[in-house]
């Protein structure tokens, strides 16, 4: 599984590995948000990400809408790379100082 969802209600963490693509959305989406509040504080892991699709980072960005406070937190270089390639950097990475 490209995805793990640790914690539900306030403190969720959203661990993104491997190759994260479009056929992951529905079953991330559902996943999501069965666990999700709209309080909820969401932070997203990309350490072991190596693609990401763009149907993911749209999903992101519309978490990202959604919940109280999303955070990526250490962004991968393939994250960071992807989100840039989307122009999607103030949305997603906005506020981080040590993006690669």
């Amino acid at each position: 599984m490209p995805f793990r969802i640790e914690g539900t209600g306030q403190d969720i963490l959203l661990e993104l590995a491997g190759g994260v693509t479009a056929r992951d959305v529905s079953e991330l989406a559902a996943r999501l948000a069965s666990s999700l509040t709209t309080a909820a504080r969401v932070s997203v892991s990309t350490r072991e990400l190596s693609d990401i699709d763009t149907s993911v980072l749209q999903l992101l960005v519309s978490l990202r809408k959604t919940v109280n406070c999303l955070v990526v937190e250490q962004p991968s270089e393939t994250f960071v790379t992807a989100v840039d390639r989307c122009s999607l950097h103030r949305e997603l990475l906005s506020g981080l100082k040590d993006a690669v």
